[in-house]
């Protein structure tokens, strides 16, 4: 393996101190008084050596890395291939490209928080994107060691911790009154973790919507369920729901093609809406009805707060988006004779 070169070797080789070479390699030379010939006398040796600044050295003096990191609640989420993970990065990236800065992603698993927090602190960025489940340690403790953190597509239980996120409350109560205007009254929703900020809020506009007509035999989890897909059949039936709300479109496409499975037809049978409009929800048959969450502009107004944050400079904070609804042909009006699912074999 070939040595690598220290800044002592550099130094050494032109006959200068270490300070020096420090100087010049980072542009300061001239301020700083330093001739000509020396200088060029310590670009000639840093060139002869190949010598590379070590970007962790640099931020430990300049005490910025001009990098941020993304956290998410497993780093198994960034090898999902999802659409909102994907659109997700897309905008965090946008942003990054625009300010000239780089983008570490998270994907260690840690023994512990403090660990976690050391790792995500440990000098290589200036602060970080993140996407927990509600009242996560890590997000507090990064907070109480003054690190910049910005939450995204969640909320913190902390006032003072900006946050980027979507008006998913109004999101739920919007996409089961538009099921019930298509006639539908037994209406199901599929929910994510209990932990879930998106999914829970999803839930609230559900329950707000149905008012005293809420049950909670009507809701079902996506996440505890080992056997959803066969699980989520029999749900339905043993209901008689015609309609039902997916927490997210990867959950809703799960749905879709488990019913399709089981011999039951969307939307002639069953009607089904889910969350986030990705464009995989154009590629699906029937083409998913779906609550549209602006997941670039989220994620870039996010890293951009952050990166303001990073920079002392005035940040956006607090910044909820609101949510629309993609109306495609996975929901119809319900029929009379649908009113009831027993027929469905």
């Amino acid at each position: 393996m070939r040595k690598r070169f220290t800044i002592g070797d550099v130094a050494r080789l032109a006959g200068v101190g270490k300070v020096t070479v420090s100087y010049v390699l980072n542009g300061r030379g001239e301020e700083n008084r330093i001739s000509k010939e020396t200088q060029e006398r310590i670009h000639v040796a840093a060139r002869e050596l190949e010598y590379r600044p070590s970007a962790v050295a640099r931020s430990l003096v300049s005490k910025r890395a001009n990098a941020i990191s993304v956290v998410f609640q497993y780093a198994t989420y960034f090898r999902a291939g999802s659409g909102f993970v994907n659109e997700l990065m897309r905008g965090v990236c946008e942003e990054c490209v625009e300010a000239d800065i780089n983008l570490i992603l998270n994907t260690r698993t840690f023994k512990s928080v403090e660990e976690e927090a050391d790792a995500i602190m440990d000098g290589r960025s200036d602060g970080a994107l993140i996407l927990r489940d509600v009242s996560d340690p890590l997000l507090a403790l990064l907070h109480k060691r003054q690190f910049p953190v910005v939450t995204f597509f969640s909320r913190p239980t902390e006032s003072n911790i900006p946050f980027v996120d979507s008006d998913n409350v109004t999101g739920g109560e919007t996409a089961t009154k538009y099921l019930q205007e298509l006639g539908h009254q037994n209406i199901g929703l599929i929910v994510g973790s209990a932990g879930s900020v998106a999914s829970n809020d999803r839930h609230e506009g559900y329950k707000k919507a149905l008012g005293a007509k809420y049950r909670a035999d009507w809701t079902i989890s996506s996440v505890t369920q080992d056997d959803f897909p066969s699980a989520v059949v029999q749900w339905i039936k043993v209901h008689q729901l015609t309609a039902v709300l997916c927490w997210s479109d990867d959950v809703a496409f799960t749905c879709i093609k488990q019913l399709q499975r089981s011999g039951i037809s969307v939307p002639n049978d069953v009607s089904i809406v889910g969350f986030d409009s990705s464009e995989e929800c154009n590629r699906i048959s029937p083409r998913l009805t779906s609550m549209r969450q602006p997941i670039f502009e989220i994620a870039r107004s996010a890293a951009r707060t952050l990166i303001s944050a990073t920079r002392q400079l005035p940040a956006e904070s607090q910044n909820i988006f609101p949510m629309t609804l993609d109306i495609r042909e996975s929901a119809k009006q319900l029929e009379t004779n649908q009113s009831s699912l027993k027929r469905i074999p």
